[in-house]
């Protein structure tokens, strides 16, 4: 008895058959290169509302489409594959000066001077104890209001409450000062963060209404911090508001805490130095032969607590 072997039929596959009728595969035969083109299909897909479905056929993965998407489908891969190969614009650079590190010499100088006040070593010369400085020179709106005391807006960023205000203020000045310097130059840098802590603390005291006594330097800090949103702001053109944005975010982040923190002192010192470094960096695109000299600014920087201080004692 002879065997007869009848040929084999061959069937090919072209669609898995959980997909619906008529979807367009956009896929090429051996489907995704990796799981990185996969992600990427995915992302664009779900962010332009495009119904799609994933299926696995041989192994090999593939993408379908309703055939009325099919066009619109692969308009978008079209242009994102064209936006892939460009290459990305590269950020304005902001100016960089030199020696920003001299910048660190004022929150060290607040060390050396809380120290003194506080008795940390011995001053050598007469010397009055801390609490005098602090009735003297500490932000009292009823003294500012009553006996016209100005020079408070300033002397109150020299004086600390405690230790742990001090260091927390240095901390974040050595960090927020040499990168304004690295911008505008070091000493209208100093000029910038002390004015600004100064026009912050007047917004303070004409905001409130009621009677209150704040001191710190960290008014100061923040409106360097502003100063270097509004340098950053300027160079921008596409995308001006994200360093505002950024700014905000760390204030809110490191301007908060407890009740004695003066929150409205820190955001009228982001304000005024975002003001004051929107200005350097308008005088530096457009008129940069207006721009106070460093060695004037740093002058400047130098004189300002010394004046207040000045009035404070001999008025």
């Amino acid at each position: 008895m002879r065997t007869i072997q009848r040929p084999r039929r061959y069937r090919l596959r072209r669609r898995p058959p959980a997909l619906p009728a008529f979807w367009c595969r956009l896929t090429p035969p051996q489907g995704f290169v990796d799981y990185l083109q996969k992600r990427d299909w995915e992302l664009l897909f779900s962010a332009r509302d495009i119904p799609y479905r994933f299926d696995k056929f041989s192994g090999r993965e593939h993408l379908y489409v309703p055939p009325l998407y099919e066009g619109i489908a692969r308009y978008e891969l079209a242009a994102f594959s064209r936006e892939a190969r460009t290459p990305p614009s590269a950020l304005p650079s902001l100016p960089a000066h030199a020696h920003t590190g001299w910048t660190a010499l004022l929150p060290l100088f607040l060390v050396l001077w809380h120290g003194w006040r506080e008795g940390w070593w011995r001053c050598p010369f007469p010397w009055p104890d801390a609490a005098s400085w602090d009735r003297l020179g500490e932000l009292d709106s009823a003294r500012i209001a009553v006996h016209e005391e100005y020079y408070r807006f300033v002397t109150a960023l020299t004086l600390h409450q405690d230790a742990p205000h001090l260091w927390g203020n240095v901390l974040f000045g050595l960090i927020f000062l040499p990168l304004l310097a690295r911008a505008a130059g070091a000493g209208r840098a100093l000029l910038i963060c002390l004015l600004g802590g100064s026009l912050g603390n007047v917004a303070n005291y004409l905001f409130r209404q009621h009677a209150f006594i704040s001191l710190g330097f960290s008014t100061a800090v923040f409106a360097a911090l502003g100063a270097l949103s509004g340098v950053a702001t300027l160079s921008q053109r596409k995308k001006a508001l994200l360093p505002l944005a950024a700014g905000m975010a760390l204030i809110s982040l490191l301007g908060t805490g407890n009740e004695d923190v003066d929150y409205l002192a820190h955001c009228c010192g982001f304000g005024a130095g975002f003001l004051l470094g929107m200005l350097e960096g308008a005088q530096d695109r457009f008129a940069p032969a207006w721009q106070i000299p460093q060695i004037v600014a740093w002058l400047l920087s130098l004189l300002l607590p010394l004046l207040a201080w000045r009035w404070a004692f001999f008025g």
